[in-house]
């Protein structure tokens, strides 16, 4: 199953997808050395804009490869599934909401309506008929059933 990537713009949780710049703190710098050394370096915290894309990101999340506190540290959260109660359907699009720290699909919901009466076995002849543009009328006229 996919997860529900969020990320709150302007107050408001949403589904994060495509590309985003965001800002990330980083503890430490890489230095480069002309022979082709990389020696990183811890340091104190520092922020950095970094262009993230919440599809990939909710793909490292699926398969293991990156953990709930590094997705929150990018401003992203893994929201928990709207489940439809019994005899209920979702309408519309979702929302989210946070409580209690946990943010929520939500949807509006309304009762299953029940199921449409089968057709008579007139409005099923009607309708084969009109298939091949011949009315009832016509059927009993050719086959000598009088209207």
């Amino acid at each position: 199953m996919t997860s529900i990537l969020v990320r709150k713009t302007d107050g408001i949780w949403g589904e994060w997808h495509g590309s985003l710049v965001v800002q990330q703190v980083v503890g430490s710098y890489t230095a480069v050395y002309g022979d082709g050394r990389q020696i990183e370096t811890p340091c104190d915290p520092y922020p950095i804009d970094v262009q993230m894309n919440g599809d990939n990101i909710r793909g490292l999340y699926d398969s293991g490869i990156w953990s709930v506190a590094e997705i929150e540290a990018v401003g992203g959260r893994i929201a928990l599934p709207f489940e439809v109660p019994e005899g209920k359907q979702a309408v519309g699009s979702p929302t989210y909401v946070e409580i209690d720290g946990v943010v929520q699909q939500v949807y509006d919901i309304e009762d299953i309506p029940p199921p449409p009466e089968p057709p008579r076995a007139e409005e099923k002849a009607g309708a084969m008929l009109a298939n091949f543009d011949i009315s009832i009328s016509e059927l009993k006229s050719a086959l000598g059933l009088g209207v």
